[in-house]
């Protein structure tokens, strides 16, 4: 009375059976609006890599915004911080006393007719002693950026104390070989600027140190504007005693308030 149903599979082979093969897969070298798969090939003049969407600017990274340097504010915090720890003024000429009056006993004790000995012994000290002095400086300036207090141990016995004077002689003789092509000297001195402080703040090796104090300084900025600014506070220093003796602080200061400045923090007010 009833016509058998037919099972699943049955269903499924006429199914099968039913469907053209042209609605199921394009033929080859046809063109639809759709590829295989339901890619949709893009239109032209399609702005895409190999024909994908190029992502939306939201999307984008953004670059790292350049480090704010301003030059009057660089100015007065470091004339301010000059005054407010005067150590870092006295540090240049208590140091200069402690080397002469190591030089008049020396001169007492070999005599002054022997002057050979005397200057194969003073020109080593005379250069140990710029070196003192000036890793001195920078550990002051590099305290008070901090918000520490300056003694007197502190600039005798600086942080990380082999490597930064390594840095600062390796410095030194780069810009001396460079000196000898036209911007050479300058041109070293602007990337190696803060390389004794990051050696002194960050505890790296003289190498590593130059290597990060290129890559701060290649950010620009306004610090090559703060850099040329540093010459002539020190040239107006020269024009008296006291001048020198607030001017080479204030450079020292500057120079570590670009380092705050362009490693992304800010020193202290």
């Amino acid at each position: 009375m009833f016509a058998p149903v037919p099972n699943r599979g049955e269903h499924a082979s006429m199914s099968r059976k039913k469907t053209p093969v042209s609605e199921s897969l394009e033929a080859p070298g046809a063109s639809s609006g759709t590829g295989h798969y339901g890619y949709m090939p893009p239109a032209p003049g399609f702005d895409g890599a190999y024909g994908y969407q190029q992502p939306p600017v939201s999307m984008v990274p953004a670059q790292p915004p350049v480090p704010r340097i301003e030059v009057g504010d660089a100015l007065k915090w470091a004339w301010a911080k000059t005054f407010a720890n005067p150590l870092i003024i006295a540090w240049f000429p208590l140091s200069l006393l402690a080397v002469a009056l190591v030089v008049s006993g020396l001169v007492s004790v070999v005599g002054e007719d022997n002057g050979a000995l005397i200057a194969a012994i003073g020109i080593p000290m005379a250069l140990l002693w710029g070196l003192v002095v000036v890793l001195g400086l920078y550990t002051a300036a590099l305290r008070i950026a901090r918000g520490e207090k300056v003694t007197f141990r502190s600039l005798v016995v600086p942080p990380h104390g082999f490597d930064a004077a390594a840095a600062l002689v390796l410095v030194g003789l780069a810009g001396f070989i460079a000196s000898l092509f036209p911007l050479g000297g300058l041109v070293v001195g602007y990337f190696c600027w803060v390389a004794v402080v990051v050696v002194m703040n960050e505890g790296c090796s003289c190498f590593k140190a130059i290597g990060r104090s290129y890559r701060l300084m290649r950010q620009g900025g306004n610090a090559p504007l703060l850099a040329l600014t540093i010459i002539p506070v020190y040239f107006g220093g020269l024009l008296t005693v006291i001048g020198l003796l607030v001017a080479i602080p204030m450079i020292f200061l500057m120079t570590v308030y670009v380092y705050m400045r362009m490693s992304g923090g800010d020193v202290a007010r």
